[in-house]
């Protein structure tokens, strides 16, 4: 009995070995084919990966931001709107251009008929208004750049206050032009005054309306956001890039080909892209172009390889390696 136990016992010791030995043959057979795979391709150059198209967006004009639609990652097509600007003072500016044209083009109607005593008395009150609203507007500019000087108001404030005051002089000066016009009588010099009134008007309104519309910004491009650089509520300024986008439809990679390898290659030739940031993907892609000066120091050419596979992992900066598609 003793013996059968001790037989069955070395039976189950010697199958029990028989499958580990089978198991790890079978998981080295694995890992000698995964190897020859991954080294199937011979790498031969490198370089970074880079878009054809990018842009940052920056602002035409300087106002708090009242609207954001996109963020990091947004994907964009090229004429979406992407941020509003605060547009109360715009608005405001078109609405001051607008009154100034419409001041000018009476005031030539009014040159150009006979003038009336209730002309001249209306012209005075025009002039008296404008002059009132002038001090006003003068004094308001000169208290926002008090505040300025003491760190209480910002550059844009008193941007906004200098063009009121602007505005309210042009006012005052045209009201005053149109009293003197009414009681010397109507000449051929003030009509050409008042129609290049009327011109002057029409330009100021023409701006104010642009810088209105340059409240709306909109994506220049189709691609993704890779970078917002600004918040609800910040004031845009125009000297600062508040999202960027680029287009990863058209990635290229600008790879540094030894020498000695240049008879291998050629322009429209497949090849194959291995990123570090993406270990478990190849990508396919092809030659462009090859340089035909060679790099006196490195004795390297440049050669440019556009990137095929479209993957939104793919991102410009990330270093690829290429090798020849076998």
């Amino acid at each position: 009995m003793k013996g059968l136990t001790l037989s069955c016992l070395v039976a189950a010791i010697l199958l029990s070995g028989c499958s580990s030995v089978t198991s790890t043959s079978t998981i080295t057979s694995k890992t000698t084919n995964t190897i020859k795979q991954s080294t199937n391709t011979q790498f031969l150059m490198g370089g970074k990966i880079a878009t054809n198209e990018e842009a940052d967006v920056t602002a035409k004009v300087s106002a708090k931001v009242s609207e954001i639609s996109v963020d990091l990652g947004s994907k964009v097509n090229e004429g979406d709107v992407i941020i509003r600007l605060d547009s109360t003072d715009l608005q405001g500016q078109v609405d001051q251009a607008q009154a100034a044209l419409n001041t000018a083009k009476a005031n030539l109607a009014n040159a150009q008929n006979s003038t009336r005593p209730e002309q001249i008395a209306q012209a005075q009150a025009s002039l008296s208004s404008a002059s009132q609203s002038y001090e006003t507007t003068k004094k308001n500019y000169n208290r926002v750049q008090s505040l300025l000087n003491e760190g209480a108001a910002t550059q844009q404030e008193l941007d906004t206050a200098n063009q009121q005051l602007s505005a309210a002089e042009a006012q005052y000066k045209t009201a005053q032009e149109q009293l003197n016009m009414l009681n010397n009588g109507p000449t051929k010099s003030s009509i050409d005054v008042y129609q290049a009134q009327i011109t002057q008007a029409q330009a100021a309104l023409k701006t104010a309306q642009t810088s209105l519309n340059n409240a709306i910004i909109t994506a220049p491009i189709s691609g993704i956001v890779n970078a917002r650089n600004i918040n609800l509520g910040d004031v845009a300024s125009t000297d600062k890039v508040l999202v960027s986008i680029i287009n990863t439809n058209n990635l290229y990679v600008n790879a540094y080909a030894p020498a000695d390898i240049i008879s291998k290659i050629s322009e429209g030739q497949s090849v194959i892209a291995k990123v570090s940031e993406i270990p478990d993907k190849e990508f396919h892609g092809k030659i462009a172009v090859i340089n035909s000066t060679l790099n006196s120091q490195s004795r390297d050419i440049l050669v440019k390889v556009t990137l095929t596979d479209k993957d939104t992992n793919l991102k410009p900066g990330m270093f690829a390696e290429i090798g020849l598609d076998k």
